[in-house]
């Protein structure tokens, strides 16, 4: 009984900090982010292990940005995704805290996603945290995600991921700086080839000054004008899997959302 009692302490130990891992890396907006904008420009292909698709026609008119309402309408539930668990984030607020800054104008692109100051408007997002547990296999079972669901002016949801891409294949580590001035080392190295959406691309990011939890896995998603970054950490602390149940349907719904205007 005691021994059970301290395996059961340390997973319920893990969980805590997979979940502190999870809204905190890096400096994350993902884990608060509802709603908001921001600026910017970029562009390129899909490569491998992406899809792609056409930007809009210049005799097709542009339709507008989804908004906030229009994004958590579209938020996946629990019941389209089995096995996970879906919560949207409650905090509306914002963080100049949570703004990302690399050292190194090359590497910019990979603080972009979880940063409140992207170089590429969200013309609105929201905000939600996706877990999945498998209770005979802990902690190495345990999995959080935070989703970001953002939509952004024509053509520049491309421009972020070709930006992405092109970053990848020249920047292994940088450091950020918050909005409150503190620093923070991150290593990068390319993720697996993910398929979904419009295109994908995923890398790892890892603060090198913590061992223990410091790493995630970084994912994004294009759906049309509008994408998703995935962060997901595992409850042994290293990087997760792509949510790509999750990242299906999200698409789907996105894509529907966009569809009706």
């Amino acid at each position: 009984m005691r021994a059970r009692s301290r395996t059961t302490t340390r997973t319920n130990v893990r969980i805590r900090q997979v979940a502190t891992a999870a809204a905190v890396l890096p400096v994350l907006a993902l884990g608060a982010a509802c709603s908001g904008d921001d600026g910017g420009s970029g562009d390129e292909k899909g490569k491998a292990g992406a899809t792609t698709s056409a930007a809009a026609s210049p005799t097709t008119p542009a339709k507008a940005p989804l908004t906030a309402a229009q994004l958590r309408a579209a938020l996946v539930k629990d019941a389209e995704v089995p096995g996970y668990k879906v919560e949207a984030s409650k905090n509306e607020a914002m963080s100049p805290e949570d703004a990302m800054t690399s050292d190194k104008p090359e590497c910019q692109p990979l603080a972009d996603p979880p940063s409140t100051k992207p170089k590429y408007a969200r013309k609105a997002f929201v905000g939600a945290s996706v877990g999945k547990v498998d209770p005979a296999n802990l902690p190495g079972g345990i999995q959080l995600t935070q989703m970001l669901l953002a939509s952004h002016a024509p053509g520049d949801a491309a421009k972020m991921v070709a930006d992405i891409r092109q970053a990848l294949e020249k920047c292994t580590a940088f450091t950020a700086t918050d909005g409150a001035g503190k620093k923070t080392p991150f290593a990068i190295k390319k993720g697996p080839a993910v398929t979904a959406g419009d295109e994908a691309v995923a890398y790892v990011m890892s603060d090198t000054g913590d061992k223990e939890g410091g790493t995630a896995l970084v994912t994004v998603v294009r759906s049309g004008d509008a994408s998703v970054t995935y962060l997901s950490v595992k409850g042994t602390g290293q990087a997760g899997d792509p949510p790509l149940a999750v990242a299906g349907k999200q698409d789907a719904k996105l894509k529907a959302a966009q569809a009706a205007g």
